[in-house]
């Protein structure tokens, strides 16, 4: 079996190049308006960015209980409330299954 490696690659780049200058330019298929865009966002979307706004001010770990924490445990005071512990599991858990 032969192979021609570089015979028709001129031509094929030729056939190109005029089916190239034969089409119109994107830019001349699109027409120009002067008008501006405009975005205009749902309630919901709003309200995300009220709240993630909201978000950037609240600290990440409140020092002041972290703190009282540490101290009770040094101190032998800290007590852990299992049915408290159990009951916040239970609602996460529900909200879980309501999203």
């Amino acid at each position: 079996m032969k192979i021609n490696s570089y015979g028709s690659i001129p031509d094929i780049t030729k056939a190109y190049s005029s089916q190239r200058k034969d089409r119109p330019s994107a830019k001349q298929d699109v027409p120009i308006t002067g008008g501006e865009d405009t975005l205009e966002l749902s309630v919901q979307a709003r309200e995300m960015q009220d709240v993630k706004a909201a978000l950037k001010d609240v600290r990440e770990v409140r020092e002041e209980k972290v703190e009282q924490i540490k101290k009770e445990i040094r101190d032998g005071a800290y007590r852990v409330n299992a049915g408290k512990i159990a009951e916040r599991m239970i609602q996460e858990r529900l909200l879980d299954k309501q999203a």
